[in-house]
């Protein structure tokens, strides 16, 4: 998490503005969230929308995949801005998908499917939503500086609807990014 010392320009507690009362995010405000060579910025929370959803803003250059995971209960969307994203997504059943994403497309990842994300081109911008809200959170609990730690990953699991499969075979070597 970003402390105090280290505020990005434009970052608003959604605290101070949120949790169920309108509010406005002017370009370049919310609450940003350093992750490795990335920017987050959290644009509302479940806690803003009685539970109902989580929108992220991402922004980076290009980076390894996400660790693999999946949801029960939730569903994630994201709309590519600039650059590409690359997305692996897999129902565990025998279905795989690799697509990579281009400003203006849209990719749904379902409850239920292993996926990935990687920023796969430089100056990469994509908008993230989470229905029901709640995963936006585990990026308060992300090593800003480097890939999850086991225990980090833990944490995220007990607190938000996420299983972490760092072993799973979703991403082949040829695919990676970064």
């Amino acid at each position: 998490m970003t402390d105090e010392g280290t505020r990005i320009p434009g970052y608003i507690s959604l605290d101070k503005v949120g949790k169920g009362a309108p509010y406005v995010l002017r370009a370049g405000e919310g609450e940003h969230i350093a992750v490795r060579s990335s920017l987050r910025t959290l644009l509302t929370r479940q806690e803003d929308t009685e539970g109902h959803m989580g929108l992220t803003y991402c922004e980076g250059d290009t980076a390894p995949p996400t660790p693999p995971h999946y949801h029960h209960d939730t569903t994630e969307g994201v709309y590519v801005l600039s650059g590409v994203l690359r997305v692996w997504q897999d129902d565990r059943k025998g279905n795989r998908i690799v697509t990579d994403l281009h400003p203006g497309d849209f990719g749904l990842l379902p409850t239920g499917w292993a996926h990935s994300w990687a920023f796969a081109a430089p100056k990469t911008r994509f908008i993230a939503f989470y229905a029901p809200g709640g995963f936006e959170g585990t990026l308060h609990y992300l090593d800003p500086h480097g890939a999850p730690t086991a225990e980090q990953l833990g944490e995220t699991e007990k607190r938000f609807d996420v299983v972490w499969m760092p072993d799973y075979p979703l991403i082949q070597e040829s695919e990676k990014t970064g």
